[in-house]
């Protein structure tokens, strides 16, 4: 089974039951996806002009969290993923919104994407798609910025080399944070193989492809940290979900503040040139 299958197969394995609850019983994992997520959309609701419906490629769109915040502004979203399960939800997804009207639901392959040369006004690639692509990370930043019309914004999640390295060296496994080190490479929760980022490799490959990086930025920044300052700060008793909107105001102070390198994630706001 080659690499592309085994992702498909993953994730048709666990489309039913991605989409993560809310009322997780675990809090900070249920704080990290609260903040992830809003951190991600924040940062493109800003740069969604207003009174233009944008034609938007949601590559890699999985169950289709984000394609539907596109939808519901009135922006026409097709929703590109490997596994036929997880676009199944998305359409479900759209489905139940009423917005299956302003969607197009494709299996296909960020490595080989089935649309011309500045076919839309936003290309949006969130999660792991591009560090699955491992040795092959660069063809796939250049197909996603081929897509993408002049002037357009590619937008792009990618998993943080540092922060997988420290992960690493928190865990005691010391030899494979030198490697990850060295190489970039780790693993994802549901054990693929992926590629994690330095951002000057993220610089380079988005420079490559034909498009200027306007920002990067981590998300979330040293939550757990955070979190412990938070409650000292207001005492043990305080609900860290209620003052989950306090908690986003202070990440998006962070993420926006140099502090890249320490976030769970990378993420790359980028212009088509």
């Amino acid at each position: 089974m080659d690499a592309t299958e085994l992702i498909r197969d993953t994730y048709d394995k666990v489309a039913p039951t991605y989409d993560r609850d809310e009322n997780d019983s675990v809090l900070v994992r249920r704080l990290h996806w609260f903040l992830y997520e809003r951190l991600t959309w924040n940062a493109v609701a800003a740069v969604l002009p207003e009174g233009r419906n944008l034609r938007i490629l949601d590559a890699g769109g999985g169950s289709g969290t984000f394609a539907a915040l596109f939808a519901e502004r009135g922006h026409h979203v097709t929703v590109l993923d490997l596994s036929p399960g997880m676009l199944e939800q998305a359409r479900a997804r759209f489905g139940e919104r009423g917005l299956l009207a302003r969607g197009a639901f494709e299996v296909g392959s960020i490595l080989s994407l089935p649309f011309a040369d500045g076919a839309f006004d936003l290309v949006f690639c969130e999660g792991d798609p591009v560090s699955y692509c491992t040795s092959q990370y660069r063809e796939a930043i250049a197909e996603l910025c081929r897509v993408a019309a002049p002037g357009a914004y590619v937008v792009l999640g990618v998993d943080n080399r540092a922060a997988f390295f420290v992960g690493a060296l928190r865990s005691a496994n010391k030899a494979e944070a030198m490697s990850i080190l060295l190489t970039g490479r780790g693993t994802c929760p549901y054990g693929l193989p992926t590629h994690a980022f330095t951002i000057r490799e993220l610089e380079e490959a988005v420079d490559a492809a034909g498009a200027d990086v306007v920002e990067i930025f981590g998300k979330p920044v040293l939550l757990g940290e955070m979190l412990e300052a938070f409650e000292a700060a207001h005492g043990p008793g305080v609900d860290l979900w209620e003052a989950r909107e306090e908690l986003l105001a202070l990440q998006e102070r962070l993420v926006h503040e140099g502090y890249a390198s320490m976030g769970g994630h990378l993420q790359v706001m980028a212009r088509r040139r």
